[in-house]
């Protein structure tokens, strides 16, 4: 027998709150890291990337004026299809449920729609590979965004067989700095995993040796969420291959979030499925970095 309960406007702000309420919790750990922009239409642009020009020894009676133009390259936020996850609602407690913040069903959503999100922003797809956009992906740019460079080696410290080290937080920073990058103005993000807060904890307690450690808030507390300059945001679905993770960091300015259409939560009724109610969460974003240089990637070796 079908479920045939009517999905009334109520229905629907009731969904759409408990879901909101439930993201407040459990939604993307990555977004209030990075800067977003309202998009329109199929691309908008992310930045406007100017080149270093030289200024040359001229001719003392020269006929004809210098052209030294400034290279310059576009990047994209391009619109992608949307992205979401949602279930049909065929009896009344799961109709019910749908409108509690604390549900299984909602919160089950609302994680699925976080990571997506976090995988968005990182450059991932849903099986966890590398992509176009974000903060690992390929960047898309040009005249008529038929450009996809990768973020090249430079900007990049190699495992070595080891975890994350200070001497790697080091090299990141000092990247970052000799980019030019205004280290005092925006403090840089480093996304870690468990593994990587594990090795945190381990240099914090060496550095802490000839202290009192129980005075220390990190051993304390047992997290570590600023050290060395950096801001640490731990989230587990970070980029790996093999054994090797990949730890970015970042700066808030570089990392644009183009918001087509921030996350919607809907429900209808389905006429094709004998008017059983549907409930879908979605949203319409692209990411991508406005230029390489304010960006690093931590290899780090897990067990």
């Amino acid at each position: 027998m079908s479920f045939d309960q009517l999905v009334e406007a109520h229905h629907q702000l009731g969904m759409s709150n408990a879901v909101e309420l439930a993201l407040q919790r459990m939604g993307s750990k990555l977004r209030p890291y990075v800067t977003e922009k309202p998009a329109m239409g199929e691309a908008v642009p992310a930045s406007d990337l100017l080149g270093e020009v030289k200024a040359r020894r001229l001719a003392a009676r020269r006929r004809s004026n210098i052209e030294n133009p400034v290279p310059r390259e576009r990047r994209w936020l391009v619109r992608r299809d949307p992205i979401g996850t949602g279930q049909y609602l065929d009896d009344v407690d799961k109709f019910n449920s749908a409108m509690d913040p604390q549900s299984e069903i909602v919160q089950a959503h609302s994680n699925a729609t976080g990571r997506a999100l976090d995988d968005l922003i990182l450059g991932m797809d849903e099986d966890g590979n590398l992509g176009e956009g974000g903060i690992l992906g390929s960047a898309v740019s040009g005249k008529r965004l038929s450009s996809v460079s990768q973020l090249p080696s430079e900007f990049k410290t190699v495992h070595g067989g080891a975890g994350l080290t200070i001497a790697k937080l080091r090299k990141a920073r000092k990247k970052l700095g000799l980019d030019e990058n205004d280290l005092a103005m925006f403090t840089p993000v480093c996304a870690i995993t468990t593994t990587q807060h594990d090795d945190l904890l381990g240099i914090v307690e060496s550095a802490s040796a000839n202290l009192n450690m129980l005075e220390q808030p990190q051993i304390v507390d047992g997290k570590v969420t600023r050290l060395m300059g950096f801001e640490f945001v731990e989230h587990n679905g970070l980029y790996k291959t093999g054994s090797t993770r990949s730890c970015p960091v970042w700066l808030k300015n570089n990392i644009v979030l183009g918001v087509w259409q921030d996350i919607r939560t809907r429900a209808w009724n389905d006429s094709s499925k004998s008017q059983t109610p549907y409930f879908e969460i979605d949203f319409v974003m692209d990411c991508t970095r406005k230029q390489d240089k304010g960006v690093h990637i931590i290899e780090a070796t897990e067990a």
